[in-house]
């Protein structure tokens, strides 16, 4: 399996959580995978784009950090492990409760971190990353707030190596990711990046072996496949809902509500997931949400899982 990572340098954006005075640091899979979609209808390569994504093959990430040219990934929900006969509970506890603040972990770090070995204060916390503040602006004489986000390093995304993705990319980086790109924000400068060896041979997109994942992007498994995946995940969910505009009734109509699996969930199993229509009822036409899962192995360690 060929690994594409794409650096984006953006300066300021509004990843939207559910209110317009909010921002996020990062986007899901699913809106990288919308902003795509726009990108192959403008350019009137839609089909091409629709059936390489539905392939076996085809894979995208959640976006994370690149520090100084070091890969970050998301944190996996339920690590470390608590030891159960622990002479130092106390020092235990103390770590497991700095780690909540965490949200990303040098790839490097990965292994140390599972393990219970590394000095989770010495980690860089949220604020390494990126800023978040509101700005004031205007529609006709009615003032509101609109939250931001201003990087401080680059993000990256995983995809698969292909010549209509190079040519997507390019496109999308002056149309821009995110909310309210009519103001600017969002548009992003674009470069490729070969990744190491080590990290790419972790990245698969579903594994028959049993041993221990962690999802790299926000997803959830088909429902033959739950039975299987929810007994040994660690997971929050997250619900993906909004709305899409008719053009028959000139009016926006809610989306079909879709939860999944937050970045960051362990499990022993992997899972295919699909890309999902969620068009509201009596729609003319799919809505597209991306939900096929990717996932980072991690060091197996058998502490009663």
């Amino acid at each position: 399996m060929e690994v594409q990572a794409y650096k984006l340098d953006f300066q300021t954006v509004h990843f939207g959580n559910g209110n317009l005075n909010e921002s996020i640091g990062s986007f899901n899979a699913s809106r990288l995978y919308s902003s795509l979609f726009l990108e192959s209808l403008k350019l009137n390569v839609d089909k091409e784009f629709l059936n390489l994504s539905k392939s076996a093959n085809f894979f995208l990430s959640d976006s994370f950090p690149l520090k100084d040219g070091e890969f970050y990934l998301p944190k996996p929900i339920g690590y470390p492990k608590m030891p159960l006969n622990s002479e130092s509970t106390k020092e235990t506890r103390r770590k497991a409760k700095k780690s909540k603040n965490l949200r990303y972990i040098k790839y490097t770090d990965i292994e140390d971190y599972v393990e219970g070995n590394c000095d989770v204060e010495k980690l860089d916390g949220i604020d390494s990353f990126f800023s978040k503040n509101t700005v004031v602006t205007k529609k006709g004489i009615d003032p509101y707030e609109v939250g931001i986000t201003n990087f401080k390093t680059s993000l990256y995304i995983l995809t698969i190596k292909h010549e209509l993705l190079d040519m997507l990319m390019n496109s999308l980086q002056y149309s821009g990711i995110g909310g309210k790109r009519s103001s600017g924000y969002g548009r992003f400068t674009v470069e490729k990046l070969d990744i190491p060896n080590e990290f790419s041979k972790n990245i698969v997109i579903n594994d028959s072996e049993y041993g221990v994942y962690m999802t790299l992007n926000t997803s959830i498994p088909n429902n033959d496949e739950l039975d299987v995946v929810l007994p040994t995940a660690e997971y929050l969910l997250e619900k993906s809902s909004g709305f899409a505009y008719s053009t028959a009734s000139k009016s926006l109509l809610r989306k079909q509500d879709l939860y999944k699996f937050v970045v960051g969930t362990t499990l022993t199993k992997t899972y295919s997931g699909n890309i999902f229509d969620v068009r509201p009822d009596g729609f003319p036409h799919p809505v597209w949400n991306y939900a096929k899962g990717l996932f980072y192995k991690l060091p197996y360690l058998d502490r009663g899982r």
